[in-house]
């Protein structure tokens, strides 16, 4: 199971991460991180009610301007309107991180991943990060992981406008560095997002079974994505949190 271009997804491939958007207290932290940084008075209710609203709202506007079914949105588009006032660059990043953090649960690089990196070395291979997610604050996450200089190159959702599995997306990748397709491999674990992008490549994919799917559900949603009819190979591991240990074996 070797290959000269390794694609890899990011959280849940790579970083064992868990965040909780309805936890009641994020939604008291950031009222006061409102109040404390901006003097904007607010509840708990509206904040989360607006923060969902305001997001469904951007994706929308997003699809109809780029026309995809998978449009991704710049998340401090929507707390920019949260806001409505003047923000820096730099109180942005700090508000994002910020509730990010807080909404954490779970954050950690999977076991096996610096060992696989290093061998993927080794044999002259080129690494690769393909990763639905916000610019804003998952550069930090990578730097904080020990691999945001492990990659050839990041492709992040955010700055696309796109998301897997929209075809441009990882078509911009192959593209941008010449990528062979029968030398090529996208490894993750999400079977439509990530399977479903090596289908449309023509690439072969490494499913990685971190969250302990049923087995007769990961085939299934195999068959529906292409991946099956593809003509492609997908190699299931299906080793939970230990699954990163097994793919170049």
């Amino acid at each position: 199971m070797h290959y000269k271009n390794y694609i890899f997804d990011l959280y849940g491939t790579l970083i064992d991460i868990h965040t909780d958007e309805k936890d009641p207290e994020l939604w008291k932290f950031m009222v006061d991180y409102f109040d404390t940084h901006f003097g904007i008075k607010t509840t708990a209710r509206k904040l989360k009610s607006d923060y969902k609203k305001i997001c469904a709202e951007e994706v929308d506007k997003l699809a109809k301007r780029n026309g995809s079914a998978h449009p991704e949105i710049k998340i401090e588009w929507v707390w920019e309107r949260l806001l409505g006032v003047p923000c820096s660059e730099a109180e942005m990043l700090d508000l994002c991180t910020a509730f990010r953090e807080k909404s954490r649960v779970k954050f950690q690089l999977y076991p096996g991943v610096m060992d696989v990196f290093d061998k993927i070395r080794a044999g002259g291979g080129k690494i690769y990060l393909l990763s639905n997610a916000q610019r804003l604050f998952t550069e930090r996450e990578l730097e904080l992981t020990g691999i945001l200089d492990a990659f050839d190159d990041i492709f992040i959702s955010s700055d696309m406008g796109i998301k897997k599995p929209d075809p441009n997306f990882i078509d911009s990748l192959m593209k941008k560095h010449s990528l062979v397709p029968s030398e090529s491999v996208m490894i993750g674990n999400e079977v439509f997002a990530d399977m479903g992008s090596a289908a449309a490549a023509g690439i072969d994919g490494i499913y990685l079974n971190t969250y302990n799917h049923r087995l007769s559900e990961i085939k299934k949603h195999l068959r529906k994505c292409g991946a099956t009819e593809s003509g492609i190979e997908v190699t299931i591991i299906d080793e939970g949190n230990e699954c990163m240990k097994y793919v170049m074996e």
